[in-house]
C-alpha cells in the first residue's frame, strides 16, 4: 500500500514537473500601416502578471510556462491589441501588427515593474510625441522646465537652463545622440560645449530625459539633467520637405532608403538610409545672419545572424553664419542702433563637425546582452565676437576670434543582464568606456576677423577612463530599487605654444553613487526618492593651473515626489528637489579660463500635467520654481546670475482622423537676478507659438508661427561693462540678442 502511494506522489510530481515546462514565444512587432518595427511596446501576459518591452527593432521574447494565455501589446500612440496565444513546449513565434490611435495617455504606463526602464522622465517622452518638432532644439525643449537661448547669429550652441542653472553652452546638462556625446570638454568657447545644430530632427527615432545626476550610465556634465536621443533603424517612407519662412527663412531636406532587402552584401536582412538637410537663413536682424547650413546623415543597419546586430552611421555638419552679438542697452535707448542693429556687424564664425558611429548589438543567450561601440569625432570651429566693444582696446576694438581643432576616439562597452536574484527580477547593466580628446585651442586678437594678436595656443589632451555598474532590483511587486556605482578617472595634459612654451599635466578620480528608489501604491500612483552623486569635468587649463581646485568638482542631488495617474485620461508629475555643488564656475569670454564663485546650493519643485479630454485633444502644463544661493558669500550677494526663478511653458494640441493636427502652445520665464545682490533683474517674458499641419498618405502641408502677439521679448540677456566708441570710461549695462518678431514658416513635405 505504501509502496502504491509513493508511486502515485511521484507520478503526479512528474506530472506537475512536465505541466510547469517553459517554452519562449517571440516575434517582431509592426506598425500595420508602414510596416516599421515598433520600439518600447509592453507585451503583458495578464494571467501572470508579468511582461516585457520590446527592444529598439520592435523584436520580443518572453519564457513563458506551457499553457495558454491572453498577451496584451500595448504602446503610446498604438492601439492595444490582446490575442489569446496557446504555448506548447516548441517555441513560438508570433508577429504582431498594432494600429495607430490618437489615443496616447490612456496607454502610458505609471508602475515601475511594466516598464522597460525606470528613472526616465516619462512626462518629458510623451511630450516628445505629442508636440511638433521643427528643429534639434526643439528636442531639448520638451523637457519640462528646460529653456533655450541664442545669443550669436543661430550657429552657435544655445544657452540652456535647467533646475536655477544657467548651463551655459552644456556645462551641467549632458546630451547625447546614439551613444555619443554631444558635450565637448575645453571646447573653444566653453566648457561642455553641446551643439546640436548637426541633429536633423526628422531622422530621431526615440528619446530619454532625466532630472538630476541619478542616471549611473551619464557622466561628465550631468548634474541638472541630461538627454539621449536615439535616431532611427529605419525609415517609415521617403520624403522631400520644403520650408519658407519670412525673413528668406529656407530649408530642404530629404530622406530616401537606400537598401531594405536581403541578400545584398549578406544573406541577411539590411537596411540602409540617407537624410541630407539643407539651411539658409538670412533672418531678421538688420545686418544680414546668412546663415547657411548643410547637414547630413547615413545609417546602415544588418543583421549578421540571429544574435548579432551591426549599425554603422555617418553624420557631417557644416555651418557659417554672422551676427549681431549682444548689444548694450543705452545703444538703443540713444538711438544709436535699433533693437535689431548691431556695434560691431563682423561677429560670427562658421564649424565642420563629422561623426562615425560603430555599434554591435549582440544577443549572448535570451537573458545576457552586449552591445560595443567604436566613434569617432572631427571638430573644427571659429568664433568671432566683440563682448566689450572698445574696453579694452580704444583703437581696434575688442573683437576676439577663438579656434580649435579637435579629434576624439572612443570605445563604449555595455553588458546587460535580466535574471532572478531569489524570486526578485533584477537588470544589470555593466558598462566602460574610454574617451581620448585631442585639441589645438588658439585665442586671437582680431579686427573685423582679421588677426590681430594672438593671445593663446595650446594643446589639450583629456582622457576619461569609465566604470559604471546599474542595477534595477524589483524587491517585491510595489517596491523596486534602482542603484549606481560610477567611478570616472581623467588625465588632463596641457600644453602651451603661444606666449610661453611649457608643459604640465594633472589627473583626477570622481566617485559617484546612485540611488532611486521607486513605491507603487496603487498601480496609478507612484512614489520616489533619489539621492546621487554627479560632477562636470573643468576646463583643462583651469584644471592644470589651478590644482588647489578638484578637476572635477561634485554635485549632490535629491529628489522626492509622485507619478500618477487619475482615470484614464490625466497623468501627472510633482517633485521638490536639491542640488548642492561643490565649484561655480562662468567662462571667462576673453582667455582661457573660469571663475570660480565657489560651493552653490539651489532648491526646487516641479509640477507637470497631461490631459486628454477627447480621444483627439491634448492639453498640457509644465511649471517649474528653484532659487539658488552661493554658499561662500554674504547673504546680502550671494544669489546666483542668470539663474531663472520661476518657469511654466505648455498648450494644447490637436490631432484629427481627417489629417489635421494643430498645437498652441505658451512658454513664460519670470525675472531672474543678473547680479548677486539682485539689485538688476532680467525682465521676464511670455510668448505663445501655433502649428498646424494637414497629413494624407501622400504629402504633408505645414504653417508654424513663432511669437504670435508680436512681442518685444529679450532672448540672452546679461550685465556687465563695456565701453563704445563715443565714451571715455566703461559702462555698467544691459546687453541682450532681441528674440524674434512674429515669425511664420510654411512647409510642405511628399512622401514616397
Amino acid at each position: 500500500m505504501k509502496k502504491n502511494v509513493f508511486c502515485g506522489v511521484l507520478v503526479l510530481i512528474s506530472l506537475s514537473v512536465f505541466s510547469q515546462s517553459n517554452t519562449v514565444l517571440k516575434g517582431i512587432i509592426k506598425d500595420t500601416n508602414t510596416g516599421s518595427n515598433i520600439p518600447d511596446v509592453s507585451i503583458s501576459i495578464l494571467e501572470k502578471n508579468k511582461g516585457t518591452t520590446s527592444d529598439p527593432d520592435g523584436r520580443y521574447q518572453i519564457t513563458l510556462p506551457v499553457g495558454e494565455y491572453d498577451v496584451q501589446f500595448s504602446a503610446i500612440g498604438y492601439m492595444t491589441f490582446t490575442k489569446k496565444i496557446t504555448l506548447n513546449e516548441k517555441e513560438q513565434v508570433q508577429h504582431i501588427g498594432l494600429t495607430i490611435s490618437e489615443t496616447a495617455l490612456s496607454e502610458v504606463i505609471i508602475q515601475s515593474g511594466r516598464k522597460k526602464e525606470i528613472g526616465v522622465n516619462n512626462v518629458s517622452k510623451i511630450s516628445l510625441r505629442l508636440r511638433p518638432i521643427n528643429s534639434a532644439q526643439d528636442l531639448l525643449t520638451t523637457v519640462p522646465g528646460l529653456f533655450i537661448a541664442q545669443h550669436a547669429g543661430g550657429g552657435k550652441a544655445e544657452q540652456i537652463f535647467l533646475r536655477g542653472f544657467d548651463n551655459d553652452h552644456g556645462t551641467d546638462f549632458a546630451v547625447l545622440v546614439d551613444d555619443i556625446p554631444v558635450n565637448l570638454s575645453s571646447h573653444a568657447h566653453g566648457q561642455g560645449y553641446a551643439d546640436m545644430h548637426f541633429l536633423i530632427p526628422e531622422t530621431v527615432g526615440d528619446a530619454n530625459y532625466y532630472k538630476g545626476p541619478h542616471e549611473a550610465s551619464l557622466g561628465n556634465f550631468a548634474v541638472s539633467g541630461g538627454a539621449t536621443y536615439t535616431t532611427k533603424s529605419r525609415l517609415n517612407q521617403n520624403s522631400l520637405k520644403l520650408e519658407y519662412g519670412q525673413y528668406d527663412f529656407v530649408r530642404a531636406l530629404g530622406m530616401v532608403t537606400l537598401l531594405d532587402k536581403k541578400n545584398f552584401l549578406t544573406k541577411n536582412y539590411e537596411n540602409a538610409y540617407i537624410a541630407v538637410e539643407g539651411t539658409y537663413n538670412k533672418s531678421f536682424f538688420e545686418s544680414h545672419q546668412n546663415l547657411r547650413k548643410i547637414n547630413t546623415f547615413s545609417k546602415y543597419t544588418v543583421a549578421i545572424n540571429d544574435r548579432n546586430t551591426l549599425t554603422t552611421s555617418v553624420s557631417t555638419f557644416h555651418s557659417n553664419w554672422n551676427a549681431s552679438g549682444q548689444i548694450p542697452l543705452r545703444a538703443v535707448q540713444s538711438g544709436i542702433i535699433n533693437r535689431f542693429g548691431a556695434i560691431d556687424d563682423s561677429e560670427g564664425g562658421d564649424t565642420e563637425r563629422i561623426h562615425i558611429n560603430t555599434q554591435l548589438q549582440s544577443k549572448l543567450s535570451e537573458k545576457i546582452s552586449f552591445k560595443n561601440q567604436l566613434y569617432y569625432i572631427s571638430n573644427l570651429y571659429n568664433l568671432f565676437s566683440n563682448f566689450t566693444f572698445y574696453l579694452d582696446d580704444p583703437i581696434n576694438g575688442d573683437m576676439i576670434h577663438q579656434f580649435e581643432n579637435r579629434d576624439v576616439f572612443a570605445y563604449n562597452g555595455t553588458l546587460q543582464i535580466n535574471t532572478l536574484i531569489g524570486t526578485m527580477k533584477s537588470n544589470t547593466k555593466l558598462g566602460l568606456g574610454v574617451q581620448h580628446t585631442r585639441n589645438k585651442t588658439s585665442l586671437n586678437r582680431s579686427v573685423k576677423r582679421e588677426l590681430l594678436e594672438t593671445v593663446g595656443t595650446f594643446k589639450i589632451k583629456e582622457t576619461n577612463y569609465s566604470l559604471y555598474i546599474r542595477e534595477q532590483l524589483k524587491l517585491t511587486d510595489k517596491f523596486s530599487i534602482l542603484a549606481g556605482l560610477r567611478g570616472d578617472y581623467f588625465t588632463f595634459d596641457l600644453e602651451e605654444l603661444v606666449p610661453n612654451a611649457s608643459a604640465d599635466d594633472t589627473n583626477a578620480f570622481r566617485f559617484s553613487p546612485k540611488l532611486s528608489l521607486f513605491y507603487d501604491i496603487t498601480p496609478k500612483i507612484q512614489l520616489y526618492a533619489k539621492a546621487s552623486s554627479g560632477f562636470h569635468s573643468n576646463y583643462t587649463n583651469a584644471a592644470v593651473t589651478q590644482k588647489e581646485i578638484h578637476p572635477l568638482p561634485k554635485a549632490i542631488g535629491y529628489d522626492i515626489g509622485t507619478e500618477f495617474k487619475i482615470g484614464k485620461q490625466f497623468i501627472g508629475n510633482l517633485a521638490g528637489w536639491y542640488i548642492k555643488s561643490d565649484a561655480e564656475y562662468v567662462f571667462v569670454s576673453d582667455s582661457f579660463e573660469f571663475e570660480n564663485k565657489g560651493r552653490s546650493e539651489r532648491i526646487g519643485g516641479e509640477a507637470s500635467f497631461r490631459y486628454q479630454p477627447l480621444p483627439y485633444f491634448w492639453l498640457d502644463t509644465d511649471l517649474n520654481y528653484s532659487y539658488g544661493t552661493l554658499l561662500n558669500e554674504p547673504a546680502d550677494a550671494n544669489k546666483i546670475p542668470s539663474a531663472p526663478r520661476f518657469t511654466t511653458t505648455g498648450g494644447a494640441t490637436v490631432k484629427l482622423k481627417n489629417g489635421i493636427k494643430g498645437s498652441l502652445r505658451y512658454r513664460y520665464m519670470a525675472e531672474r537676478p543678473l547680479v548677486e545682490d539682485e539689485s538688476v533683474t532680467a525682465q521676464d517674458y511670455f510668448l505663445m507659438d501655433t502649428t498646424i499641419k494637414y497629413t494624407r498618405s501622400a504629402y504633408e502641408i505645414g504653417l508654424s508661427v513663432e511669437n504670435i502677439f508680436d512681442q518685444k521679448w529679450t532672448e540672452a540677456l546679461f550685465y556687465d561693462a563695456s565701453q563704445l566708441a563715443n565714451e571715455t570710461a566703461p559702462v555698467d549695462d544691459f546687453h541682450f540678442t532681441p528674440g524674434n518678431p512674429f515669425l511664420a514658416k510654411l512647409n510642405v513635405t511628399y512622401f514616397f
